[in-house]
């Protein structure tokens, strides 16, 4: 199970990896002199503070594949997909803010809300999976 956990968090952190690349590509894209204003609606700022995140979190669930095997940890296989929801989830609310949807306030409409809750289960997926995963490691020291 440990070497199952840890290959769902490396090729899932690689994948985020690879994902985030091919959003930086596809930002350029906007940005060259040739290109009508089309993309006006959407804030590249928050594009590139998701893309950001989403590298940060790749190398988050590399480092939590790392953990499993160097502890040999045995984490439930809940634990594994609470880490990976997170890392793909997590930056969510940027994207709805590059389209004007502001996720980072529970407050509005349905969308917003709906926005809102998805970034802060991601927040607390998260947070649980590492608490899980460290207190583990720290019985098995």
């Amino acid at each position: 199970m440990p070497i199952e956990s840890a290959k769902i968090l490396l090729f899932s952190g690689g994948a985020a990896i690879l994902f985030s690349s091919l959003i930086g590509f596809l930002m350029l894209i906007p940005l060259q002199a040739h290109e009508n204003k089309s993309t006006s609606r959407i804030n590249l700022k928050h594009i590139g503070a998701a893309h950001l995140d989403w590298i940060m979190l790749g190398l988050m669930q590399g480092l939590a594949g790392g953990l499993i095997l160097l502890f040999e940890l045995a984490p439930p296989l809940w634990i594994v997909f609470l880490m990976v929801f997170g890392g793909w989830a997590n930056p969510l609310p940027y994207v709805f803010r590059a389209f004007g949807i502001n996720a980072f306030r529970f407050s509005g409409g349905a969308v917003q809300r709906l926005a809102a809750a998805l970034g802060g289960l991601s927040s607390l997926s998260i947070v649980t999976a590492w608490l899980v995963l460290l207190y583990c490691a720290v019985q098995n020291w």
